[in-house]
């Protein structure tokens, strides 16, 4: 019993108590916790990396590798790297290709050179984080944390190639303050690119197609990462930009939502990205991605974004057929003096550079006096028309308007040389040339002057709707020259260049002619610098072309009643003409 009583008072003294408000504990009492200093700064516990993860990244880094080389090096430290062991010796050999891996960097182009480190970076952490590190794990990290550095001086001219590497390092050895310290600056980096160059309408402010899904691609890696971290470095407004621009970039991808280059198509995996996160996001973006990665159907249509877009603070438009793979795309840019040109079909780019142009009035030459404004923009499901213009010397205008036809894959490319007002100018020499991509070859007949375009089919049929379709008579010729399709003519008072390019590959090689229509105003023939009017048929399919040169007004031109500047449509079989596009 005193026992009992003894153990009884002992547990009474053990007991710990609360102090009260106001108390300090005794650091002295037994089982009293330590206050933590205020300056004391827990370590980052940095992520578990298995093999699987590790290895997974690495081939997605070879997939969009910019070189061959660079592809197979990158693959093989995966497939090392997947394979794993505790091995002494085979862990000795993958550090050993690491270090190659980032000697191989060192020479090689910005792109390429940033993928590689962030393999390493990956290969290392997986080593690192399952403790398989050997005794030259410490001078890879090095070398790493020395790369990363270079990357950050480039930062400061702002190329964000290396901000993906920037990151990934930061954030797989987040427990190294020499690698912890480099997410911010890279962050910010990307932000501000992004909000410099993406217009509120979604369209990145670089040079051709190409170079815009490019970038887009970088952001969306960059996005990659910084949603696989738990807490984002990414603010609302630079996702709301990202969400734009990458919308335009689905516009600017071929069949299968494959990047377009000047000698051929990207593969696949280069966009998969894009398109998995587009689609990601659902809403109309995110089934048109769908649509683009695993094919149109035609019940999708009416719930997909629209085929065109047109940002005329950014100076560019973007138009399309529609969304299937054999659909056409165009893009102009207008920015420049002289404005950039893009067509490409399915999955081939065929015209791809600056859409040259001059012009002659009595021997002297032309220049562009201003910067190109739109005169007209008009979209609908039947046709698509765009027209710029800028003031010459010589007190003239060039007028240059596109207009493309979703249903029958055309496309009329034209410039009008005309005067400020009523009064024609002396005589006109004008030379244009549409620039064709250098995967594509082009050929021109002996007795006509139509131009075939193909590389292993068939691409486009040009037209020279202005000029006699026989070469032997005619002021002007089209020819294939100098890497794309050079169209000369020459006129007084006012001229009218048109081309029409078809690229319908079902109607190349059937029955194909055109005429210069008489055009006339109260049953008075109007001469060619007032009025000019065509007929074009290919098989049975044919249109009718009219472009008013002075005053718009009530006009007849086989049979049909015009009253427009400019005027398209289809003849019917009863002979009829369907209106298409009729612009004020």
């Amino acid at each position: 019993m005193v026992a009992t009583d003894e153990r009884r008072t002992a547990a009474k003294r053990s007991k710990r108590t609360k102090p009260r408000g106001g108390d300090t504990p005794d650091p002295s009492a037994e089982g009293t916790a330590r206050p933590r200093s205020p300056h004391a700064t827990r370590r980052p516990k940095p992520p578990r990396v298995t093999a699987r993860e590790a290895s997974a990244a690495i081939e997605r880094l070879a997939d969009t590798c910019g070189t061959l080389d660079g592809r197979d090096r990158l693959r093989r430290l995966g497939r090392l790297v997947n394979k794993g062991s505790r091995n002494a010796q085979r862990m000795g050999f993958i550090e050993t290709a690491i270090g190659e891996t980032l000697d191989e960097a060192s020479r090689s182009s910005e792109g390429v050179r940033w993928a590689a480190c962030e393999a390493a970076t990956w290969a290392l952490a997986w080593m690192a984080r399952t403790k398989r590190a050997g005794g030259s794990a410490g001078g890879i990290l090095e070398r790493l944390v020395g790369e990363a550095r270079t990357a950050q001086a480039l930062l400061a001219t702002g190329d964000t190639h290396a901000v993906r590497f920037l990151l990934v390092v930061a954030w797989l050895f987040r427990d190294v303050e020499a690698c912890r310290c480099l997410e911010e600056g890279a962050a910010a980096t990307v932000a501000a690119e992004i909000e410099r160059l993406v217009s509120d309408d979604g369209v990145v402010k670089v040079s051709g197609s190409a170079a815009m899904v490019d970038r887009v691609l970088r952001w969306t890696a960059i996005r990659d990462v910084i949603g696989s971290r738990r807490g984002g470095i990414w603010p609302a407004a630079i996702e709301t930009r990202w969400r734009m621009a990458a919308t335009t970039a689905l516009r600017l991808l071929g069949a299968r939502g494959r990047m377009l280059a000047g000698a051929g198509r990207m593969p696949d995996c280069f966009t998969a990205p894009l398109l998995d996160a587009v689609a990601d996001l659902g809403g109309r973006r995110g089934r048109t991605a769908r649509a683009l990665r695993d094919g149109f159907t035609k019940a999708d249509a009416a719930r997909l974004l629209p085929r065109d877009l047109h940002d005329a603070a950014s100076g560019v438009a973007i138009l399309r057929t529609g969304w299937d793979r054999r659909s056409v795309r165009v893009m102009l840019d207008y920015r420049h003096p002289v404005p950039r040109l893009e067509i490409a079909v399915g999955d081939r780019l065929v015209f791809d550079g600056p859409w040259q142009w001059e012009a002659w009035v009595d021997g002297r030459a032309s220049d562009a006096e201003a910067a190109w404004s739109v005169s007209c923009w008009e979209s609908d499901r039947k046709a698509t028309f765009i027209e710029i213009t800028t003031p010459l010397t010589n007190g003239l205008f060039i007028e240059r308007h596109l207009v493309v036809l979703p249903q029958d894959r055309v496309v009329l490319l034209g410039d009008t040389i005309t005067t400020h007002d009523d009064t024609p100018a002396g005589a006109l020499r004008y030379r244009g040339v549409v620039p064709m991509a250098a995967s594509l070859e082009s050929q021109g007949e002996e007795e006509t002057r139509e131009v075939r375009g193909f590389d292993t089919a068939a691409r486009f049929l040009a037209l020279p709707l202005a000029l006699q379709e026989w070469r032997s008579g005619g002021r002007g010729d089209l020819e294939a020259a100098d890497g794309g399709l050079v169209l000369s003519q020459e006129g007084g008072g006012r001229l009218h260049a048109p081309l029409w390019l078809d690229f319908d590959a079902s109607r190349i090689g059937k029955p194909l002619t055109w005429r210069q229509l008489t055009v006339a105003d109260t049953r008075v023939i109007l001469p060619p610098h007032q009025a000019v009017g065509y007929r074009v048929q290919a098989g049975l399919e044919q249109w009718v072309v009219y472009r008013a040169l002075d005053v718009a007004r009530n006009r007849t031109l086989l049979g049909c009643n015009v009253a427009c500047e400019f005027f398209l449509g289809r003849i019917r079989k009863s002979g009829e003409v369907a209106r298409t596009l009729e612009i004020q």
